[in-house]
């Protein structure tokens, strides 16, 4: 271990990806005096990029949106002052189901006539009910984006903090708050929707942005989880770290710092006021702030005391949450020029892959002629599904084994299922599991996307932004809003807010 090094900062941050980056970002940019700490050896987390015998992979296969109106990139950005480097791609995603290639197209009609024509009985009745349903569900995401947008204190947690969403909201958006009651479910048979076909269609959609089923997700979240591919979506080339590099320069510019290689092991109280946060490499920073960005499952581990405490109160309380299997892919280059590069590919009826349990597979692939990623002639792939996170831990002598015969089998799968797979033919392949996450980006059990939405629990039920801590902030996943690259930022945004708010 290194010689004890003793620092003083105004703000520690724990974790480097998105929402501690924006927080950071924007903290450094007003003046406050910010330190990073990240435990890997680059930034951005899950949504990060790594490099592998020369090609350039996404930490996961992963989507980019939040910078249309009223979204929480184009804040970000607006703040900070600057353009992020990223190009719009058309159309967004393209999902395959039974046979069918569904598109999803960025313009809204277009999108519900694709619906209609998949899910729909041909009848005028419900080619209406179609329609009306995804207005419904446009029109209630749209008013998700703008209130979020507004309301940058909630979950409400003071008196003030009620007073604000009274001051802020105005009463025309009031009926929205309907759907936190109602399932996705519950809406969709409303409209008369729900075949089964149409049902699995969402359930996987609402799983890899709500990470749960119709079911179980309130309509609030589920109505933007199924609309965000008619939102402006994006490409970074070069990858996502990119990205994530660029909000580090405007966190250097404005006097922050970004320490990579920091495992944070050990955060305590210190009795006159403040934060005493402890690295792997042996250097403590005395701190008034820490923000943490790191899972609260993480936090009750490194935290001592009666923050420790409450910490393993809040892990216990939301312990339901899924992991990943993943790969990187190297191929050939002999897809369609006007493919899209995210697809989702549905197992067929009533089957779910062996081992992980999932019902899909999610696929992005490098850009044709990003050649930071992949040479002229190949294609860089990430592929990703749900799987239960904590049985990767109980394999024992089986683990390799199985993590194998999950690879063959996705790799099989895409042969019959992704038009032009087989033909650019596998370069390159290596899997990973719930285990690799916990040893490459630091999350207890590997699990990630955050805390799975339930109709369990009411709007304001969430792991707090602001626990009852003076001076400590949360945002990530397992905070509100959640998951995605837009839903951490924006908790990030949030705690910019309390910060700014408390020190006034």
């Amino acid at each position: 271990m290194d010689k004890q090094k003793n620092f003083k900062t105004e703000i520690v941050v724990i974790g480097s990806g998105m929402g501690g980056m924006s927080a950071a970002c924007m903290l450094a940019k007003n003046g406050y005096k910010v330190t990073v700490l990240e435990a890997a050896h680059v930034p951005g987390g899950c949504s990060s990029s790594y490099k592998r015998k020369g090609y350039v992979f996404e930490s996961g296969a992963t989507t980019l949106i939040g910078f249309d109106e009223n979204q929480p990139m184009r804040t970000l950005e607006d703040e900070l002052g600057i353009t992020l480097t990223k190009t719009e791609i058309s159309p967004s995603m393209t999902v395959h189901l039974d046979g069918e290639r569904i598109i999803r197209h960025k313009n809204r009609q277009d999108w519900i006539d694709e619906a209609v024509r998949v899910f729909s009985d041909g009848s005028s009745d419900n080619r209406k009910a179609h329609q009306e349903f995804w207005n419904e569900a446009f029109m209630v995401a749209d008013t998700v984006w703008k209130v979020s947008k507004r309301n940058v204190f909630f979950p409400p947690k003071k008196a003030g903090d009620w007073l604000q969403l009274a001051i802020n909201n105005n009463p025309t958006d009031a009926p929205v708050l309907r759907y936190a009651f109602q399932s996705m479910a519950t809406v969709m048979k409303k409209y008369e929707v729900d075949t089964p076909a149409f049902r699995r269609f969402v359930d996987e959609q609402l799983m890899i942005t709500a990470q749960a089923k119709a079911e179980e997700t309130p309509f609030i979240f589920g109505a933007a989880g199924i609309t965000y591919t008619c939102y402006s979506n994006y490409y970074v080339p070069g990858g996502l770290l990119t990205m994530v590099r660029e909000l580090e320069q405007s966190l250097v510019e404005n006097g922050g710092e970004l320490k990579t290689r920091r495992k944070v092991v050990s955060v305590s109280e210190i009795p006159n006021g403040g934060y005493l946060v402890k690295t792997e490499n042996g250097e403590t920073y005395s701190t008034q702030k820490v923000i943490s960005n790191i899972p609260i499952w993480n936090m009750g581990e490194i935290c001592e005391g009666e923050l420790g405490n409450w910490y393993k109160k809040q892990a216990s309380k939301y312990d339901e949450a899924w992991g990943a299997f993943t790969m990187g892919v190297v191929t050939g280059d002999a897809y369609d020029a006007d493919m899209s590069l995210h697809h989702q590919l549905h197992m067929p009826e009533n089957s779910a892959m062996p081992l992980t349990e999932a019902g899909s597979v999610f696929v992005s692939m490098s850009a044709r002629g990003d050649t930071e990623r992949a040479p002229d002639g190949q294609r860089a792939l990430n592929i990703s599904c749900h799987t239960p996170a904590k049985k990767w831990f109980d394999m024992n002598g089986d683990y390799e084994t199985n993590k194998e015969a999950v690879q063959e089998f996705i790799l099989q799968f895409l042969k019959e299922n992704l038009p032009g797979f087989e033909e650019s033919g596998v370069e390159m392949a290596f899997p990973a599991t719930p285990v690799t996450w916990e040893n490459w980006v630091y999350r207890k059990d590997g699990r990630v996307g955050g805390i799975p939405q339930s109709m369990d629990r009411s709007l304001v039920d969430w792991p707090l932004t602001e626990p009852p801590f003076a001076g400590l902030y949360q945002c990530g996943d397992t905070s509100y809003p959640g998951q995605g690259i837009p839903g951490v930022t924006l908790g990030g945004i949030n705690v910019y807010y309390r910060i700014r708010k408390n020190d006034s």
